[in-house]
Order: structure tokens, then sequence, then C-alpha cells
């Protein structure tokens, strides 16, 4: 049986670090150029990947808001938030948990799925995902981060 969009949807980076709470939105906010495009095959991704891009939304102290787009930002693929907090001299963060997506759904006689939901953007989402962890990790190699869906 394959896994829910609803499911897959909640992949996030969760877990704490020595660094300061401003050093890893800064490391978050940076890893958004890291990252372009559709993957290593468009037959995978998906045309609507084509030129996708991490932007930064929106910013306060403790959050980021960010959202994927297609090229020339026409089309917004899915939106996800990363929030920092200090607890006991640690950092805690969260990136991800996608707040809105788009799905589609391939069909046999228009009518028949033909497999599982595909989340526009999730391609490059998770690349992103590797990048702000590998960015936290090499600033940090004490650093706690799980890639990981949220149990259900």
């Amino acid at each position: 049986m394959s896994v829910m969009a609803k499911s897959r949807a909640t992949l996030a980076i969760r877990g704490t670090t020595n660094l300061d709470p401003a050093a890893v939105l800064g490391l978050i906010k940076s890893s958004t150029d890291a990252v372009k495009g559709g993957g290593s095959s468009l037959l995978t991704s998906g045309i609507s990947n084509l030129g996708a891009k991490v932007h930064l939304e929106r910013e306060s102290e403790t959050k980021l808001w960010l959202s994927i787009n297609s090229g020339k930002r026409l089309l917004e693929l899915c939106t996800f938030t990363a929030e920092v907090t200090e607890d006991s001299g640690r950092t805690r963060l969260r990136v991800g948990g996608l707040d809105s997506y788009k799905t589609s759904q391939s069909k046999f006689f228009v009518v028949v799925p033909a497999g599982p939901k595909a989340i526009h953007g999730l391609d490059i989402y998770k690349r992103y995902l590797d990048a702000v962890a590998s960015a936290i990790r090499s600033s940090d190699p004490q650093a706690s981060l799980t890639v990981a869906q949220a149990p259900s």
C-alpha cells in the first residue's frame, strides 16, 4: 500500500542544535539558494517543477514562511514554515511539514486512479530539507536532527 499524500506532506526536519536561534534561521534562509529546478529527471519530478525554487515569503524573529514556486513564480506549488525556539541553552527547530500543496494523479481511462497522488514540488522540497540539515550539521556537528514524516 502506498503512503497517502497527506502523510507525505508531514515530512520535516525536527531537532536541536547548540547554534544561536538567529544563526539557525540564517542557515535556513541561505539554503533557499542551494536547490533549484526539477531534480535529476524531468520524468520523475514533473513538468510543474521545472525551474522551481524555494522562496522566503515572510519572516519574524523565530519563524520563516517559505514557498516553492515554479519558474518565474507563476504557480505556487507548496508552502511551509520554519520555526526555532530556545530551550535550556539549546535551539529547537522544525523546518517543514507542508501547510499547503497541490497534487495530481495519473488515471486509466480518465477515471480509474493509476497510482498515488503526486505532490507538486515534493522533490525540490526534499532536496531543500537535505540542504538545511547539511548546513546545520556542518556548522554544529553535535546537532541532533531528524528528517522524517510525523508519526501517525
